[in-house]
């Protein structure tokens, strides 16, 4: 009893101190990460397209990862990035982080564009957004996502 006691003491203790604030200016790396302040962040709650993947749009092959990238650093464009970031981790030397620019939703903007899709973590209103993102066909609605990209995400 003493031991379930503790364990549960010392993650309604530490549990809170493992999440945190960063806050600055931005880089992005792919899709579905950024470098705020100097610490590489992943965007909680979405799949996207990595940097070398091709995806057939509009009876065309085109290179989604960077086109999808490319609509990350749209997003960002000029703004400070802040973020919280999550116990999980987003990969080795990674923090998973739920993040805005101007007060807006990364995480949420990639999916509205139709750039990225929510995953198993994501939230209701993720999910919502998508629905909307695919009716108005918008980025890889109107053609594939990667395959990866469909494995990660919630079923439609």
């Amino acid at each position: 009893m003493r031991l379930i006691l503790l364990f549960i003491l010392s993650h309604l203790i530490l549990g809170p101190a493992l999440a945190e604030a960063i806050s600055g200016p931005v880089e992005v790396i792919d899709a579905a990460t950024l470098r705020v302040a100097g610490q590489v962040v992943r965007l909680r709650g979405i799949a996207a397209p990595k940097p070398g993947d091709q995806c057939a749009l509009r009876g065309t092959t085109i290179p989604c990862g960077r086109v999808a990238t490319t609509a990350l650093m749209d997003l960002t464009a000029g703004a400070e990035v802040h973020c919280q970031t999550h116990a999980q981790s987003g990969g080795p030397g990674t923090l998973l982080a739920t993040c805005e620019a101007g007060g807006y939703d990364l995480s949420e903007g990639m999916i509205y564009t139709g750039w990225a899709r929510p995953d198993k973590r994501a939230t209701a209103r993720y999910r919502e957004v998508e629905e909307d993102a695919r009716k108005r066909r918008r980025g890889l609605w109107r053609g594939e996502f990667p395959k990866a990209v469909d494995r990660a995400a919630v079923s439609r």
